[in-house]
């Protein structure tokens, strides 16, 4: 019972933990929501205290309870009885629970600060991106400033460290070469240089950019904030997640414009390139250089015409299914920042 007790002891003492950096979250989130606001309607952060967007009275102190005050007023402003947006508490609770996988992840450190302001000027450039396709510039501004300041305080650490040791001042090319705000500075350089090209080619494609610039801003702050070769990565993992998000809708849009051969292409590449890599990885049918060969090529020569039917596709405008990129990206640097 003593051990039972003791332990006990301490997963009370993490779950206290984890509920103050959840209410946390949740009061930082109440501002991200002010944030996302006042920038479409161009006013400060700051002043004029938060007020109803209907009535204009001003809030009081218990209206502004995270999560809570929703609830308690049923989603209604306390003076007009309007209804108050869902978003309010969804981007509170949202918050919290960001706050408490990045706590989880980097614990009780300085990193852990600049890690709560990546996720949420993340989050907030994901919500105005989702609610009108706006990217402003103060906020990747801000991501690109935070992740400059973040490495130059990585690289400060280094520094030190050599400093107080028999290394003395890192002196050699190599370190000025990969030093964390090298990193930082060619990650901005290589994700604006990314995305633009691969922004013009909808030039090519559609006779207009593939997204906007604001994603070109998004990506230069990622790549400040994680250095050249992780945004890489993300730029990665983020085509794969927009495209599990756009997919359906482009084959929906496809197939109703009766684009067959265009959804059939598509579709017949994802099984093949599903089985191959099952092949690849898990059995030994592939063993044989020529069979692997010849599966290669079997599979890129499906891939190149479901390309080609998918660009003969976007050429349709009317088929074009429109969704922010911005998120896609953030969703990839909060995956990055949480588990790598």
């Amino acid at each position: 019972m003593k051990i039972f007790g003791e332990y006990s002891y301490y997963y009370f003492i993490i779950l206290m933990i984890l509920l103050f950096v959840f209410c946390l979250g949740s009061i930082i989130g109440s501002f991200l929501n002010v944030v996302i606001l006042r920038a479409f309607s161009n006013e400060s952060i700051v002043m004029p205290p938060s007020k109803c967007p209907k009535c204009g009275n001003r809030l009081k102190w218990w209206h502004n309870i995270p999560i809570l005050s929703y609830v308690l007023l049923r989603g209604k402003c306390y003076f007009c009885k309007e209804k108050i947006s869902i978003q309010y508490p969804i981007i509170e609770f949202i918050t919290g629970v960001l706050f408490v996988l990045v706590f989880i992840r980097y614990g009780i450190q300085i990193n852990t600060l600049f890690a709560f302001a990546i996720i949420s000027i993340l989050l907030v450039l994901s919500v105005t991106d989702i609610k009108e396709k706006v990217v402003f510039d103060g906020h990747t501004y801000s991501l690109i400033a935070i992740g400059l300041i973040y490495n130059l305080y990585l690289t400060g650490i280094e520094v030190y460290e050599q400093v107080n040791t028999i290394v003395g001042f890192p002196s050699s090319p190599m370190w000025f070469a990969v030093n964390p705000l090298t990193n930082s500075l060619l990650g901005i350089l290589l994700g604006v240089v990314i995305m633009e090209v691969v922004a013009r080619i909808g030039y090519l494609i559609a006779g207009n950019r593939a997204f906007g610039e604001g994603d070109s801003y998004i990506a230069a702050g990622l790549g400040a904030a994680f250095g050249w070769q992780n945004v890489l990565l993300i730029l990665a993992m983020s085509v794969i997640i927009q495209l599990l998000f756009t997919l359906p809708l482009f084959l929906k849009n496809q197939w109703q414009g009766k684009h067959y051969t265009t959804v059939f292409s598509i579709l017949l590449f994802i099984v093949y390139a599903a089985f191959y890599n099952y092949l690849f990885y898990f059995t030994s049918y592939l063993d044989n250089f020529f069979v692997m060969d010849g599966a290669l090529f079997g599979l890129i020569a499906i891939g190149v015409v479901a390309c080609w039917n998918t660009l003969k596709g976007l050429k349709n405008r009317e088929d074009l299914t429109f969704l922010p990129f911005g998120p896609a990206l953030a969703i990839a640097g909060a995956i990055v920042l949480l588990v790598l």
